[in-house]
This record gives structure tokens, C-alpha cells and sequence, in this order.
């Protein structure tokens, strides 16, 4: 179950969705637009570098994770 979260990739695809490219991306979070497929590639992302990220998108990739932490803790306290 935890290869179906990647926050990199949520990340591009939330990008993909607004129809925004990855040089508007990394204008608003202040990087190199070839970071910004470094990012994609990571599961794992920094916590403030996430916040520049859900800013710039007006999306709260924390709620996914959370929601996604949810899923995880339900699913691994369920009696066998």
C-alpha cells in the first residue's frame, strides 16, 4: 500500500491538472526549474518546501497525506 502514496507525483499531477508549467512553479516556490523535477521524483519533501508548494498551488498536500495516514492506520489496526 505505501508505493500508492508519492507526494512527488501528487505534486506533478496537481500541477498537470491546473494546466500550470514548471517554469510558473518554480518561479513561486524560488528554485531552478530543474529542481522542480527533482521534487516530482521524491516521495519525500520537505515540510517547508511542501508549504511553498501547497501555497503556490492553492492545494493542501498535507490533507492528502493525512488522509492517506488515515487510510494506513485504519486498514493496520483492523483485527486479522
Amino acid at each position: 500500500m505505501t508505493d500508492k502514496f508519492h507526494l512527488g507525483h501528487l505534486v506533478r499531477n496537481e500541477l498537470i491538472r491546473q494546466g500550470r508549467s514548471v517554469t510558473w512553479l518554480a518561479q513561486q516556490i524560488n528554485c531552478e526549474r530543474t529542481n522542480c523535477y527533482y521534487i516530482f521524483e521524491r516521495n519525500i519533501i520537505d515540510i517547508c518546501l511542501l508549504e511553498k508548494i501547497s501555497r503556490a498551488l492553492s492545494h493542501n498536500f498535507f490533507t492528502d497525506l493525512a488522509d492517506y495516514m488515515t487510510t494506513v492506520i485504519n486498514v493496520s489496526t483492523k483485527p486479522s
